[in-house]
């Protein structure tokens, strides 16, 4: 505080317990239009009619009582200055974005008590690693000798094979050049994991996750998403079957590249030679198919290619392999990602090591193999499912916010 601002030395409410109590001591940021005040603190903001005191202008800091003149107006008595404007902020946007990052604030309260009601251990698992994970399409930054996470999949899922049967992370993840409304470089993810428990339980805790945070204080879902039914149970659908219902694409008809890539082109979407399969894939996915996904109700969305199972078990369907998980969808958002986790220790190892290739021969990073994972699998972890959620994503759609940069104070 500057020196030449006195102090402000006696008792303080809050602007919400002053206006409850009729008046009080408080403190807080003052703004102005016209001929109207208005000050703002955490709680709340309340219009004043004068402010009597020291000269202060818009945007200072100030405190004093609220009291109620003789002819009903309210009046800032004794006003001080705490600390005046200045010239320029160098996070403008900052003040109109609060309200959202309250919301977001209750999100991750929410969230974290949702599941240390249900037994489940929190922990925190080290984010600069050896392995920062292998998938083809995630590049991770580099720190040293070592890499910033992307998931803290794989330690939480080394405590599975240590004993605890039902664990979660509310971790700091990053991804390098992912950035869009819906991607930051670096973001807040949610994960976790249940021992001796399949796909259904994790879509019943999706569930009961999604609803606990929409009705947290602060947030007006029906709001934000209008027309957006958020009680369970949410719909169901598969990769085959949304694919279809969008474009009338039949991925059994599909299974060849060449095949996919004429259908997907004829659909006036650009293909380009060193395309695979699953590039191509996702280009007609993500223009046509996402973006109509839980619009109406939130939409587990189930069977991907047995070519994006990353660390899912397989299965064999009528019309070829499909991988044992689901994503969320809530208003054509991609909110969570969930696996029936692979613990066989051979197969994982084979699909790194085809990872690794897949990298090379992309010219990206080739991470080194996480063998302190790969040991917990030998030593036995048990069956399990487990997911990563978008907490930035969830409090972004819940308080209507239209990109993850309303919901972060500093992006």
């Amino acid at each position: 505080m500057p020196s030449d601002y006195p102090p402000y030395r006696g008792p303080r409410v809050t602007l919400a317990d002053a206006l409850s109590a009729g008046e009080g001591p408080v403190a807080g940021r003052l703004s102005r239009k016209k001929e109207t005040w208005r000050l703002t603190d955490g709680s709340t903001s309340v219009r004043l009619d004068a402010v009597m005191g020291e000269l202060v202008d818009t945007g200072d800091w100030v405190a004093g009582r609220i009291a109620r003149a003789a002819d009903g107006s309210q009046v800032l008595e004794d006003a001080i200055v705490l600390a005046k404007r200045r010239a320029e902020s160098p996070d403008p946007e900052l003040p109109s974005r609060l309200p959202l990052l309250r919301g977001r604030a209750a999100v991750i309260d929410a969230a974290r008590a949702h599941f240390s009601e249900r037994g489940f251990l929190e922990v925190s698992t080290p984010t600069r690693v050896t392995c920062p994970g292998l998938e083809p399409h995630l590049d991770a930054f580099a720190v040293g000798d070592r890499w910033l996470i992307t998931s803290p999949e794989l330690h939480l899922k080394r405590m599975l094979a240590g004993g605890a049967e039902k664990v979660f992370e509310i971790a700091r993840a990053f991804r390098d050049d992912e950035r869009g409304p819906w991607h930051m470089p670096e973001f807040t993810l949610l994960e976790w994991y249940r021992a001796f428990e399949g796909l259904a339980a994790i879509e019943a805790d999706c569930e009961r996750l999604v609803l606990a945070c929409a009705e947290a204080p602060g947030i007006e879902p029906l709001t934000a998403l209008p027309g957006c039914d958020l009680s369970a149970p949410f719909d169901r659908t598969t990769v085959r079957e949304a694919l279809d219902e969008a474009t009338g694409l039949d991925l059994a008809q599909l299974g060849e590249r060449d095949a996919l890539a004429a259908a997907v082109e004829k659909r006036g979407h650009r293909i380009d030679a060193g395309d695979s399969w699953d590039d191509v894939f996702f280009r007609v996915w993500i223009a046509e198919v996402e973006p109509g996904l839980g619009s109406k109700r939130p939409v587990f969305v189930h069977d991907y290619p047995a070519s994006q199972a990353a660390l899912a078990r397989t299965h064999r369907e009528d019309w070829g392999e499909v991988a044992e998980r689901f994503e969320l969808y809530i208003n054509g958002v991609e909110v969570a990602n969930a696996f029936h986790e692979l613990n066989d220790p051979d197969e994982q190892r084979r699909r790194h090591e085809a990872d690794r290739e897949t990298r090379r021969a992309a010219g990206r990073d080739v991470y080194p193999l996480d063998e302190a994972f790969l040991a917990a699998l030998e030593a036995g972890m048990p069956p399990a499912a487990g997911v990563a959620l978008g907490l930035d994503r969830l409090a972004a759609l819940l308080t209507g916010a239209s990109s993850l940069e309303s919901v972060t104070a500093f992006p």
